[in-house]
C-alpha cells in the first residue's frame, strides 16, 4: 500500500485507482461477498479534481460482506485508504494514516470469514475501504447515503481503523465525544482489555470516518494512536515506523469483539 506503485494514493490519482484494485483482489480472496452489484467497487462522484470544487469524478470505495442471519443488524468495520499523493515531488506513502488500518482492515477479514464458515454470523458483517477520507469524509458518506434503504441500515454501527501500529505511537485511544456510542465504548473497551490493549478515551479531535456515522447517530468509535500526530499527513510516514504485531494484535482483539457480541445492538 505504500510502494512506488500507488503514489501516495490521493483520490482522484492512477495511485489511488490501483490500490482500490488491490484491495478488491484481496477481499475476493478471502471470500468477501461484494455489496454493490456484484462489484466490490462501490461508485459515487466526489468534487476536487485537481482542487476545482466545482469538478466532479467517479471515485470508489472497496466494500465486502459475510452475510449474516438477521438482515436487521450490521457491524461496519473500516479503514481509509485514500492519501495524500505526491506533494513537492515527494510520495506521502501514508504508511501509518492509513495503510496501517487497511492492514488490521483485512486481517479482521480474514479471521471472521474464518470464523463464519463454522459458526455463522446473526449481524451481517461489512468491510469497507474507504475512499475520499482526506476530503472530508467523502467516501464514508456515500456509502451511508447508498445505505439508506438497506435492511439493516437502523441497527448498524462502525468500528473505525485509523492510523494505527507505530513503534512510538503511543497508548492507544478512542475520542469520547458521542453520546450515541455511550455503550460502544464500554464493551470495546473491556474486550480490548482482555487482549491486554490499554484502550483509553481522549479529548482529543480524531477527524475519521466515524464522523460520518455519527453525523446520523450511529453508534461509533475510531481506533487510533495518541501521538499520532508525528507522522499523519507528513512525508516521514513511512513503514519503517510500523510495529506490525502491534496492527495484528489490535485486528485480533477486534475480531474476538465482534464474534463474541456478535448480534448486539448498540
Amino acid at each position: 500500500m505504500s510502494s512506488d506503485e500507488f503514489e501516495g494514493r490521493r483520490t482522484f490519482s492512477n495511485g489511488n485507482e490501483k490500490a482500490g484494485e488491490y484491495i478488491a483482489n484481496i477481499f475476493e480472496n478471502i471470500g468477501l461477498d461484494p455489496l454493490s452489484e456484484n462489484s466490490y467497487f462501490q461508485k459515487y462522484q466526489q468534487n476536487g479534481v485537481n482542487h476545482d470544487y466545482n469538478s466532479y469524478k467517479t471515485v470508489q470505495n472497496i466494500v465486502g460482506y459475510i452475510k449474516g442471519k438477521d438482515s436487521e443488524k450490521a457491524t461496519i468495520v473500516s479503514a481509509h485508504f485514500d492519501s495524500l499523493g505526491i506533494k513537492d515531488g515527494k510520495i506521502h506513502r501514508g504508511a501509518f494514516d492509513n495503510a496501517s488500518g487497511v492492514a488490521a482492515l483485512i486481517e479482521v477479514a480474514k479471521k471472521l470469514k474464518t470464523a463464519s464458515v463454522e459458526n455463522p454470523f446473526e449481524s451481517t458483517i461489512i468491510f469497507c475501504a474507504f475512499n475520499g477520507e482526506e476530503q472530508l469524509y467523502m467516501g464514508s458518506t456515500a456509502f451511508i447515503n447508498q445505505s439508506l434503504s438497506k435492511s439493516w441500515y437502523k441497527n448498524m454501527y462502525n468500528i473505525n481503523i485509523d492510523s494505527i501500529g507505530a513503534k512510538n505511537g503511543g497508548n492507544y485511544v478512542f475520542p469520547n465525544d458521542s453520546k450515541y456510542s455511550i455503550k460502544l465504548y464500554d464493551s470495546i473497551k473491556t474486550s480490548m482489555n482482555k487482549n491486554s490493549i490499554d484502550l483509553t478515551e481522549t479529548n482529543q479531535i480524531l477527524g475519521s470516518d466515524h464522523r460520518s456515522f455519527e453525523k446520523v447517530k450511529k453508534p461509533n468509535i475510531t481506533i487510533s494512536q495518541e501521538n499520532f500526530r508525528e507522522w499523519v499527513n507528513k512525508p516521514i510516514d513511512t513503514p519503517d515506523i510500523l510495529d506490525y504485531k502491534q496492527i495484528e494484535k489490535i485486528a485480533s482483539a477486534l475480531s474476538d469483539f465482534i464474534i463474541n457480541n456478535d448480534g448486539e445492538v448498540y
